[in-house]
């Protein structure tokens, strides 16, 4: 990734991202550790200067090994949704991980843009009342980053036939972030236009429903990818799956097992000392 053209402080390209940022509705965190790429869709936030992802702790475990990653990047790649500021671009810095048990920070610094942007929060949080009710959604677990590289992609225009591709490089940082085109999800290796590239890699897609976000479908493949060809070594066999509604019961049984999941974790988090 070149570097930008940004001085100190939140210049040139680094002020044209982090308004992208602000005006992003979802975007794909990526990241390179222990000789592996991972990848998750995420609701992007600034915290002053840094990019932010605010995850719920019952979504802790899959955030907290991220905080030992060489790199990560912020993918903005997915149009809808977005604000006039929006630019399709990947920010890359050195990530830091910390737990906000209490939820402070995350109700005085990022809440109202989560508000703004994933509309199933305001469910939860979108008064004094039901933050009260929902107290267990406040804790958070905060990864945060300055960007300290900047580069262009490409706009998604098909979850089902394009998807974020991250690349690692010999010394285990991400290499290349970039959108490709996914002609045949079902073929074993996966064919991919990018036969320049070689190293530990990940794809990533996701679909969500339009304007609730009530379902958010992920697909993330990862493996090895040499002469354009993509040996998965982990993910699901096929297309990116087509969205559904939810019945009512389906709703409650969310509803508890977010509930759950976040009150477990806490405990969880309280008793280590909030590491």
């Amino acid at each position: 990734m070149r570097p930008s053209t940004g001085g100190a402080g939140v210049t040139g390209l680094d002020a044209t991202a982090l308004r992208a940022v602000d005006a992003a509705a979802v975007g794909e965190l990526v990241w390179a550790l222990d000789g592996r790429v991972g990848a998750m869709p995420v609701v992007p936030l600034r915290l002053g200067d840094a990019v932010a992802v605010a995850m719920p702790y019952a979504g802790a475990d899959r955030l907290r090994p991220v905080g030992a990653a060489s790199s990560v990047a912020l993918v903005l790649s997915e149009p809808r949704l977005s604000g006039q500021a929006w630019r399709p671009l990947a920010v890359r810095g050195r990530p830091s991980l910390r737990d906000d048990v209490s939820g402070e920070v995350f109700e005085a610094e990022l809440l109202t843009q989560e508000l703004r942007k994933h509309p199933p929060s305001r469910a939860l949080a979108d008064s004094l009342l039901l933050r009260h009710e929902n107290w267990w959604y406040l804790p958070r677990l905060l990864l945060t980053f300055q960007p300290v590289d900047v580069v262009p992609v490409e706009p998604r225009q098909s979850p089902q036939g394009q998807a974020v591709l991250a690349v690692a490089d010999a010394a285990g940082g991400l290499a290349n972030v970039s959108t490709v085109d996914v002609a045949d999800w079902t073929q074993r290796p996966l064919r991919l236009p990018v036969t320049h590239l070689e190293g530990p890699a990940t794809l990533v897609t996701h679909d969500f429903s339009e304007p609730d976000l009530e379902r958010w479908v992920p697909h993330v493949l990862t493996g090895r990818l040499a002469g354009g060809s993509l040996r998965v070594t982990s993910g699901p066999l096929g297309p990116p799956p087509a969205l559904r509604g939810l019945g009512l019961r389906e709703r409650i049984r969310r509803h508890r097992d977010l509930e759950r999941g976040c009150r477990d974790a806490i405990r969880a988090a309280e008793r280590a000392g909030g590491r």
